[in-house]
């Protein structure tokens, strides 16, 4: 596949005008406005190379959306013809129909809730993640705000819930959060807008998925170590029992005739699972971690079935 353009302008610091055009060409640029243990931003371009050549002819899932990086990477190229983009957590999914169909609203409630953070923000952390924990049936618009806040404030910018469902992430050392990017949520805002959102667990695509659908997968990695797993998956832990249903799910939608792409951690498990497919190997920063000096390049893996995959889809890079 050719490299897809980066849409990215250049940025020509001598003179101070265009400047300014590149700044306000690029915060008009969607991008992810969730932190997002595993987020893919950093790698995007390094998948994207990955992806079918004719995606711009075909349907887009990404049943674990997370901080949705790669939907966003997407929208700044080419992209593909349709995007349904879906996730257990049904409190993330409800972010994202906020941010695609009340930005206004939301950005608003933001700005508040910085006010508040920046003259009290112990204070104003723990109220508001009580009542995150609380009230699960309040307004979409203010759950919507109060996840956001949570995930710009807490430490690492983790999603974690105990066994009883409630998050439980202490608030984090962040100076001057951007808890209010308003730039940011309306170009996610308006990439939002030719996409479908769904709350579902991965394994709807058992029922959903067709024939030529490029299906992209990024669930919570096999831990590299007893201690490194900090992935919560719709209230609880992505353990082995899940990651074995993924990998059959991933046999049978190659059956079906699906596109299929995968990350995941490289280790002897993943590649068990996922044996006799292609799995190249790449390196990524790890950013969640409790000590600084431990964030460094750890090794990935892309799982694909190019085997399947006709060749009117094939990349002509990596493989």
């Amino acid at each position: 596949m050719s490299r897809l353009p980066d849409a990215k302008p250049s940025r020509r610091p001598s003179k101070r005008g265009d400047t300014e055009t590149v700044d306000a060409e690029e915060a008009a640029q969607p991008k992810p406005f969730l932190k997002w243990a595993g987020g893919k931003w950093s790698l995007a371009e390094e998948i994207g190379q990955r992806l079918p050549a004719d995606l711009a002819s075909r349907t887009y899932r990404e049943p674990f959306l997370g901080g949705g990086a790669m939907f966003f990477w997407l929208k700044r190229r080419s992209g593909a013809k349709r995007y349904v983009l879906s996730d257990a957590l049904a409190d993330l999914v409800t972010t994202y129909e906020v941010v695609r169909d009340h930005p206004e609203e939301l950005i608003r409630t933001l700005e508040a809730l910085r006010d508040e953070h920046t003259e009290q923000a112990h204070e104003t952390y723990y109220r508001i993640r009580e009542r995150y924990n609380e009230r699960r049936a309040g307004a979409k618009i203010e759950r919507a705000a109060w996840l956001i806040y949570l995930n710009k404030t807490c430490f690492n910018g983790l999603y974690r819930t105990n066994r009883s469902g409630l998050f439980n992430v202490p608030i984090g050392r962040f100076v001057r959060p951007n808890i209010a990017d308003a730039a940011r949520l309306r170009a996610a805002s308006d990439a939002l807008g030719s996409a479908a959102l769904e709350r579902a667990p991965f394994d709807h695509l058992r029922r959903a998925a067709k024939k030529g659908d490029v299906i992209y997968l990024d669930p919570p990695y096999v831990p590299l170590s007893a201690t490194s797993n900090f992935d919560s998956y719709s209230g609880g832990a992505f353990g082995l029992e899940l990651q074995e249903e993924l990998a059959s799910l991933f046999r049978t939608l190659d059956e079906r005739g699906c596109l299929l792409i995968q990350s995941n951690s490289d280790t002897p498990e993943v590649r068990r699972l996922y044996e006799g497919f292609d799995v190249d190997r790449i390196d990524a920063p790890r950013h969640i971690s409790s000590r600084g000096a431990t964030r460094g390049p750890v090794t990935e893996v892309v799982i694909r079935n190019l085997k399947s995959w006709p060749k009117t889809a094939r990349p002509r890079s990596p493989r």
